[in-house]
């Protein structure tokens, strides 16, 4: 697609934002979902079967900084065959989608994430893998794909996510006048002390509208 002058600035503008803010925003939302997907405190599985899925999931995180997919793969396969049931292999699946987006395998992470879609029961991690499964689409600029996985149900608390994300397609699909629409939707989700709340709001600044 081509832009011209002014479309031009307010992409460059976004890439300037991303590259000062990108990996801040990372973290905080690698936080909030931490509250989901966090394994402290857990209770609700107990047991023999759960204390040996949990060591095979200690091996997928120790496995994960080295990057080596083979074995990453191998690791979170033998979680879904043997544990489906645990909510360890739902989350070996996330992990392992995350470590092969980040290798730039999008064949494999779309796997691990369809995975989760397929099997887990918490909503919570269901709303994770659209979001991750839209954010791989959008690599691939399949726009279409991408924004149907934000059409999913979801919990309440994930509609600010949803929307940022649908704001970020649509954005990339050349639409700025409506991934500000959705953006100003994101911002009228959060709450006044959201962390989120001005990185949104950047965002909406730098297309100019």
């Amino acid at each position: 697609m081509a832009f011209d002058l002014q479309e031009q600035e307010q992409i460059d503008s976004m890439h300037a934002f991303w590259q000062q803010w990108g990996k801040w925003i990372a973290a905080g939302v690698l936080a909030v979902c931490a509250g989901y997907l966090g394994f402290k405190g857990w209770h609700l599985y107990q047991g023999e079967r759960a204390e040996k899925a949990s060591a095979v999931f200690a091996q997928l995180e120790a496995a994960a900084p080295t990057g080596d997919l083979a074995k990453v793969k191998s690791i979170t396969a033998a979680l879904q065959q043997e544990y489906a049931s645990t909510p360890y292999a739902p989350r070996a699946s996330l992990l392992a989608a995350k470590i092969a987006f980040d290798k730039r395998d999008l064949v494999m992470a779309q796997g691990e994430l369809k995975w989760v879609l397929a099997n887990a029961k918490e909503a919570s991690l269901v709303a994770v893998a659209h979001l991750r499964l839209a954010a791989v689409l959008l690599d691939l600029k399949q726009y279409d794909a991408a924004l149907a996985e934000l059409q999913a149900e979801h919990p309440a608390g994930f509609d600010s996510f949803f929307l940022d994300m649908k704001g970020d397609i649509l954005f990339a699909r050349g639409d700025s006048k409506a991934a500000a629409d959705a953006y100003k939707a994101a911002l009228a989700k959060q709450g006044a002390e959201d962390p989120m709340r001005e990185f949104v709001q950047a965002k909406i600044d730098a297309i100019g509208s």
